[in-house]
């Protein structure tokens, strides 16, 4: 009798112990494989010296199950360097010896312009689905270091796979060639089924020049915050990821919400950081200054190591991979954010190398699930990358048996 006690008081005190869900690689690349509508353009693209697969490194994943065009998983490959024929695409069923076949989204004629027209998607890091089968895609309009466009906010509508909107950000809320807008988080406030879309915040990372900018689908307009805690720990931008070292300094890097507060982390951090919606949503705070209100942010709490990308589900639980040890963890709403209180989910470390991608996602049965992009950053930093190797993934996992033990 007192040994079954025992025994369950032991799965009680561990959480972890008790996550009977796996992590399933759905994908998975030693290079990236981009199709084309033509072979016309493929040659083209080789011959312009715009396809060289070497040269991708996938950053983002995003879902959407939709009721009649099926699951389709959306991935991102910005332009770091040439080489890269489209940004933003679709992941096939087709496999080829490196993997799956991509093809761009919406379509090709999208990206081929590489910066010439502004009109099209220049080079994307990462997009935003919400549940009103919306693609928030931000466009950083940079190629490499040289900006050819302003950043820009895309909204495709994934019924009709078409845009429904279009925002150019005015220059006073970015500065050129030192602003990089790399990470978005819709939030809907009028929501199906009652709702009708129409009051959307979208949040969006300026990593490089430090700070926030908030767009308000209902005023069509979007302003800039910035707070210190938005900038790089100067301490903490040497990373060591599977014995290997690298410096990255960037500054604000990912973001997860409750629907009450915006959480966020500089990658050369340790630190999560959050400030109430209810600040950052009203314009007016910051028309004279976009470093006002700076007693409304707050450190919420400390990790073992450094994180790249982060996502929060339905219940408050905020997932990270933390970089040294390898880990993927998160925090539960009912303890406070310290090392101790990382949660470990069972997770081979080889899968899960540098995370830069993450999102909670509920698929078409209700359940949520984490996915995740991940790739060997650490080798890509150092030109150590091996194609040999599987080098990119795309994972994912339930977490309806971590919410139903919180």
């Amino acid at each position: 009798m007192w040994g079954r006690y025992l025994v369950v008081l032991l799965l009680a005190l561990t959480p972890h112990a008790i996550l009977s869900s796996e992590l399933e690689t759905v994908y998975e690349w030693k290079q990236m494989v981009f199709g084309f509508p033509t072979d016309a353009d493929r040659q083209e693209a080789i011959a312009n010296g715009n396809l060289i697969p070497e040269n991708a490194t996938p950053i983002d994943v995003a879902v959407d199950y939709h009721s009649e065009k099926g699951t389709r998983v959306f991935t991102t490959t910005p332009r770091f360097t040439t080489g890269i024929p489209y940004t933003l695409a679709v992941v096939t069923n087709t496999t080829e010896d490196n993997g799956p076949v991509l093809m761009p989204y919406p379509d090709y004629s999208w990206h081929n312009s590489y910066g010439d027209d502004c009109d099209k998607i220049t080079s994307v890091y990462r997009v935003a689905i919400t549940e009103c089968n919306q693609m928030f895609v931000l466009d950083t309009g940079a190629i490499f270091t040289v900006k050819h466009c302003p950043p820009q906010l895309l909204v495709f509508d994934l019924n009709t796979d078409t845009l429904s909107h279009r925002y150019v950000f005015d220059p006073s809320i970015y500065t050129a060639n030192a602003s990089l807008f790399i990470t978005p988080r819709a939030i809907v406030s009028d929501p199906p089924p009652t709702g009708n879309c129409s009051n959307v915040k979208v949040y969006m990372t300026d990593v490089t020049f430090h700070g926030l900018v908030v767009y308000d689908s209902e005023l069509d307009a979007a302003w800039r915050i910035e707070n210190r805690f938005m900038y790089p720990h100067p301490d903490q931008g040497v990373h060591t990821i599977a014995n290997q070292t690298f410096i990255l300094m960037d500054g604000m890097f990912a973001l997860a919400s409750d629907q009450e507060q915006l959480y966020f982390h500089p990658l050369a951090s340790v630190t999560e950081y959050a400030v109430p919606l209810s600040i950052i949503n009203n314009r007016t705070n910051f028309l004279d200054s976009d470093v006002a209100m700076p007693e409304a942010f707050s450190q919420v709490g400390t990790r073992s190591s450094s994180t790249a990308a982060e996502a929060m589900d339905s219940q408050g639980n905020l997932y990270f991979v933390t970089f040294n040890p390898i880990k993927l963890t998160y925090w539960s709403p009912n303890a406070t954010y310290t090392p101790e209180n990382e949660i470990e989910i069972p997770a081979d470390p080889q899968l899960i190398e540098f995370v830069s991608g993450m999102k909670v996602h509920t698929n078409d049965t209700g359940v949520e699930e984490l996915w995740m992009l991940s790739d060997r950053f650490q080798e890509i930093a150092n030109g150590a990358i091996d194609f040999s190797e599987i080098n990119f993934r795309i994972l994912r996992r339930p977490l309806d048996d971590i919410q139903n033990s919180d």
